[in-house]
């Protein structure tokens, strides 16, 4: 891959967790990094979420290499959030990451 292909700014985010006024745990997305990517879209489905009908759309998102970057993650590109399901050092050369992501749209 050429680092030229990389177009996309994406946040990465890490969860962390925070007491809320009535003493709840609430779960906080904190940005980590800001990093070129490459968004490519693979495939689309829909299916049934508390009885609504949701779009599951599936994405590879290659960055550059970046150590702890795992399935814990989010990374967030305008309006868009995409959850990472797998992550592997492409070519395991340390170059490279190549993200499996999936986009839950309504």
């Amino acid at each position: 891959m050429r680092a030229g292909e990389l177009r996309k700014r994406v946040a990465i985010q890490s969860v962390g967790s925070a007491v809320d006024s009535y003493g709840d745990l609430s779960r906080l997305w904190s940005t980590d990094a800001t990093v070129w990517a490459a968004i490519d879209p693979v495939s689309g489905s829909e299916t049934n979420i508390a009885s609504e009908l949701t779009g599951i759309i599936t994405h590879k998102i290659k960055v550059r290499y970046r150590a702890g970057l795992t399935a814990e993650n989010r990374l967030t590109y305008d309006s868009r959030t995409f959850e990472v399901v797998s992550s592997r050092n492409w070519q395991e050369r340390g170059i490279f990451l190549e993200l499996l992501c999936k986009e839950v749209t309504t």
